[in-house]
């Protein structure tokens, strides 16, 4: 049951990429009672002597999925460098999950909390299936877990694609894969070793997670630019600036629209629309552009590699 819990998580993703309905209602109606289920097991098996095994069990899987995919997102840093968009699908989470119309810290936070939810309950369901296996086997059930993406609609969804991405995106899941192998080899000396620092060291490691999101995110101070692409318009809008939208992310139902107010002194022609001709963006002038066919669109105002933004055009919302 507890490796069933620890993969529902990330049911939310899986079924609005199979359009069976709103991410939204899939992650309160799945993802956060799962989770918390979790939690009330684990402070339960913590009391009880006759499921010390499973307690451990779950604490290793715990720590471990923490400390993976904290290795996991170190492990994609650098190619930030060269353009790659890798934490993009993490913003859209967010606005997926409120429901927003753009993207904010708000929108920021529940999605990092969303990947840190799934990246803890799938080191669960590995904890408790794999307690005492050698290390190495967690680096297949990394390869496993992006393997589902891959082979499932998500990878259409967010364009998984090319050689590069799918190299990075599976040695991504090597190194979430050690840290949580190592600890879920011998959980009972994980579990001895945390209660050495103390007590409540696992909730005080989650708890810290969560307070470094927040002060990172800062999600009660909305910037100036991304309040005033909120403002552009009724319903979905941001300012180019730069050549970068702001808010970053928009959504849309199918066939809807947003409004873009290019503050930039020159005009841009915009790829990735799904249109032909390219939607141009005059100075100084705001500009409507509607979408079409469900999915994460990354749409360009030029060729550099932080340009333009996203739209998630949500079959959901039609």
């Amino acid at each position: 049951m507890c490796a069933v819990l620890g993969l529902l998580p990330v049911a939310p993703l899986l079924a609005w990429a199979y359009g069976l309905g709103a991410f939204a209602v899939w992650f309160w109606a799945v993802t956060v009672p799962s989770l918390l289920l979790l939690a009330v097991i684990g402070v339960a098996t913590g009391r009880s002597a006759r499921h010390h095994r499973l307690h451990n069990a779950l604490v290793a899987g715990t720590v471990g999925g923490l400390l993976g995919t904290l290795a996991y997102d170190a492990f994609r840093l650098p190619f930030l460098l060269t353009g790659y968009r890798l934490f993009a699908p993490i913003d859209s989470y967010g606005v997926l999950i409120l429901g927003a119309d753009s993207s904010s810290p708000w929108t920021g936070l529940a999605g990092w909390v969303f990947h840190f939810g799934n990246g803890i309950g799938f080191g669960i369901a590995y904890g408790v299936v794999a307690r005492g296996r050698r290390w190495y086997w967690a680096l297949a059930w990394g390869m496993a877990i992006e393997t589902l993406a891959v082979a499932t609609p998500v990878a259409g969804v967010y364009a998984l694609r090319g050689t590069g991405l799918l190299v990075i995106a599976y040695g991504g899941h090597l190194a979430y894969g050690v840290p949580l192998g190592m600890l879920v080899a011998d959980p009972e000396r994980t579990s001895r070793r945390l209660r050495e620092v103390s007590t409540h060291t696992t909730a005080y490691a989650l708890l810290g997670v969560l307070v470094a999101l927040v002060v990172w995110q800062r999600p009660f101070v909305t910037p100036a630019p991304v309040r005033a692409g909120e403002q552009v318009a009724p319903g979905p809008s941001a300012i180019v600036a730069n050549g970068r939208f702001s808010p970053q992310w928009l959504r849309v139902p199918p066939d809807g629209c947003v409004s873009l107010r290019n503050d930039d002194a020159v005009t841009y022609a915009l790829s990735g629309a799904g249109t032909s001709p390219a939607p141009r963006l005059e100075p100084d002038s705001t500009t409507r552009v509607c979408f079409a066919g469900p999915g994460v669109l990354r749409v360009r105002t030029s060729g550099r590699p932080y340009s333009g933004g996203f739209v998630i055009v949500d079959r959901a919302e039609g």
